[in-house]
């Protein structure tokens, strides 16, 4: 890459919890030879946590990329949703992994990574509820749907259609929580990435769930803050890409997708 990066002499930021960590990034941000990049931490496969540790397959192509880099100073942490958008908004982390391609709803992300992966974001109803051949969204009128709080995967047709009340929406904070409310009749759909989600729907044994329809393919990438800026963000922003499309051409971000999906 023509740069090894340097090690951070400072404790690392991913032993802590999270209100600590978002006070302690409040009041000084990020220590400078830090590089914090936030995921979510209720995503399963694709981002999760375990005891405050970030886990999931984007985590894992992150790690093998840091290695490869050596970029020591790279802190990945798992929050809430939300939350990582807030922090990476204000600046207060550096980048939001497994954002999609948002600029009018993020405009505050100003470079999109090389792509971890292309998810298929699929609609989901209550068996019944939705056909087929209907048209998403325009056809799908008067329903109940589905979302977790601050993703814009149903996309901007959707949630114009939401402001003119044409589609209803209930927000929850993950999938899991929206899923129950699909499976018990509290909403009609939901739209959301469908690896995922069929994975949730085969542990939990759910039986009345259909897949009516794909909403769009959306590759998922790491945002970068507008706020992170300068001659040092542009330069690890380049090898870190170089990094990941290394990773794609030997096949290893295929590699550590099938461990997850064992396909």
């Amino acid at each position: 890459m023509g740069r090894k990066w340097a090690k951070c002499a400072t404790a690392r930021l991913s032993i802590w919890t999270f209100p600590v960590l978002l006070f302690w990034l409040q009041l000084f941000g990020p220590a400078a030879s830090e590089i914090i990049l936030v995921q979510d931490n209720s995503y399963p496969p694709y981002m999760s946590q375990t005891d405050g540790r970030p886990e999931g397959i984007y985590a894992v192509i992150i790690k093998e990329a840091q290695k490869r880099l050596e970029a020591d100073e790279l802190v990945l942490e798992a929050v809430p949703w939300t939350r990582a958008t807030v922090l990476v908004e204000n600046g207060h982390a550096q980048g939001l992994v497994g954002s999609y391609y948002k600029p009018e709803d993020r405009p505050w992300i100003r470079h999109w990574s090389v792509s971890l992966y292309d998810e298929e974001v699929s609609v989901f109803c209550r068996s019944g509820v939705a056909r087929k051949e209907w048209t998403y969204p325009d056809d799908y009128k008067g329903l109940l749907f589905g979302n977790v709080a601050g993703y814009r995967a149903p996309g901007s047709r959707f949630f114009e259609m939401v402001e003119k009340g044409d589609i209803k929406l209930e927000e929850a904070q993950t999938t899991e929580q929206n899923l129950s409310k699909l499976v018990l009749g509290r909403i009609d759909c939901y739209v959301v990435e469908r690896l995922a989600t069929e994975m949730l729907i085969h542990r939990k044994n759910y039986t009345n769930v259909d897949i009516v329809g794909t909403a769009s393919i959306e590759p998922a990438y790491i945002g970068y803050s507008d706020k992170w800026t300068g001659p040092e963000a542009d330069t690890f922003i380049r090898d870190f890409d170089a990094t990941l499309r290394t990773m794609k051409t030997d096949g290893t971000i295929n590699r550590i997708i099938a461990s997850f999906t064992n396909n």
